[in-house]
């Protein structure tokens, strides 16, 4: 009986109390503070979890919102654009096929309908130059489109005495027709194409030459090497930016 006193009391700390008792006194208040704690923690860590998803939701809904928008305003710049190119297309097809009219174009009807159509893409280009950190590869691509189509149309002036330049301003408008159709579709499928879970088909051309703008990253890629790098105008782009770089260098 005394050894066990003695073993009891090696543990007190406080006069006439055991650890045990301590312990035993301390425990539910302990534990119950811990379980609040740990509450606490979980509590902020879904509160910061619904957070993060209410910014990203938030976030998808602005970006969403606005690819609406834009292709509301977007979409009539096209079609009014495109009435323009059709209409600048249908006077050179009648011009050229009327067996009682001359089939070329003279100075003073090139220039005419070269100002409607330059007019009619370059104010696209602008205002897909102001948006295109919507889709950066997808804008330019369009807007180096109607860039090249602006630069060939401005060449035929060096030729309008030919059925040449009749001929090319008939190739240049329908270029313009199927790009500004191409672009009004990759503008549709961006702005409702998660909403409604499908998508408008890319135009197939019959002849498998001739350039589709289609929103495919390997396919933009190309598109923008072509008219960067191969077509007429970015040749001339380049041209002029070597002769700049060679008078600013020396």
């Amino acid at each position: 009986m005394m050894a066990s006193n003695i073993i009891v009391k090696s543990c007190s700390f406080i006069s006439d109390v055991s650890c045990y008792e301590v312990a035993k006194d301390f425990a539910g208040p302990s534990l119950a503070s811990l379980s609040v704690i740990v509450s606490i923690i979980i509590a902020f860590k879904q509160l910061s979890k619904q957070h993060s998803n209410t910014i990203k939701a938030q976030r998808e809904e602005t970006k969403r919102n606005t690819r609406i928008e834009l292709f509301k305003e977007v979409s009539l710049l096209i079609e009014q654009s495109s009435a323009v190119v059709r209409e600048v297309n249908s006077y050179c097809n009648i011009k050229k096929f009327n067996p009682n009219d001359v089939a070329f174009l003279d100075l003073e009807e090139y220039l005419e309908l070269s100002q409607q159509v330059n007019q009619a893409l370059l104010l696209l280009v602008s205002k897909i130059e102001s948006n295109e950190i919507v889709h950066s590869k997808l804008f330019r691509t369009f807007r180096y489109s109607l860039q090249s189509i602006v630069h060939d149309v401005m060449k035929l002036r060096d030729d309008t005495t030919s059925t040449t330049c009749l001929d090319k301003m008939m190739d240049y408008t329908y270029d313009a027709s199927c790009y500004l159709g191409d672009f009004q579709v990759c503008l549709q499928n961006l702005a409702y194409g998660d909403i409604f879970k499908s998508k408008v088909e890319a135009r197939e051309p019959i002849d498998k030459s001739l350039k589709v703008i289609e929103d495919d990253p390997l396919k933009l890629d190309a598109l923008l090497n072509y008219f960067k790098n191969e077509s007429n105008w970015g040749v001339s782009n380049a041209k002029y930016e070597k002769e700049a770089l060679e008078r600013f260098s020396s």
